[in-house]
């Protein structure tokens, strides 16, 4: 019976001390991983510039820089959500248009699409800068649902 018992006491120490070294590395590797997300969760959430692949300010935006435009893009992009008349969908039950993403695709295409929370689409737009130094938009196409 004492053999017994010391074989029962034995197998509870082996066992309980595997679990242990089990939850500690167990406990190890939590912390591990929530280093890394840690750490994921930074670079993401650090704002980045903005990279457009199809529009290159210096070059794309040339003709506004000389004008004294210093952001191109920026500049476009604030003309165009202010002529939400040039979005070719019309708001259903009380919902306003607004433009959404807006991509610049070159020195004088972009692509933006838009919504009042009911019916969107998406449109191509040529863009120019006349000689007052004012954007001018022209419609080229669109997509939408209503």
């Amino acid at each position: 019976m004492k053999k017994l018992t010391v074989m029962i006491l034995t197998s509870f120490c082996i066992f309980g001390c595997t679990e242990m070294n089990r939850t500690e590395n167990l406990l190890a590797k939590v912390d591990s991983l929530k280093i890394k997300n840690d750490s994921l969760n930074k670079i993401w959430t650090e704002k980045k510039p903005e990279s457009n692949y199809w529009f290159d300010a210096a070059y794309d935006g040339e003709k506004f820089i000389e004008s004294g435009i210093t952001n191109p893009a920026e500049f476009i992009e604030k003309n165009l959500r202010e002529k939400t008349e040039l979005i070719p969908l019309q708001a259903v039950l009380g919902g306003t248009m607004t433009f959404g993403n807006i991509q610049l695709l070159s020195k004088e295409w972009l692509i933006a699409d838009f919504d009042d929370g009911h019916v969107q689409g998406r449109a191509i737009y040529k863009y120019k800068l006349n000689k007052k130094g004012q954007l001018e938009f022209e419609l080229l196409n669109s997509i939408g649902s209503e």
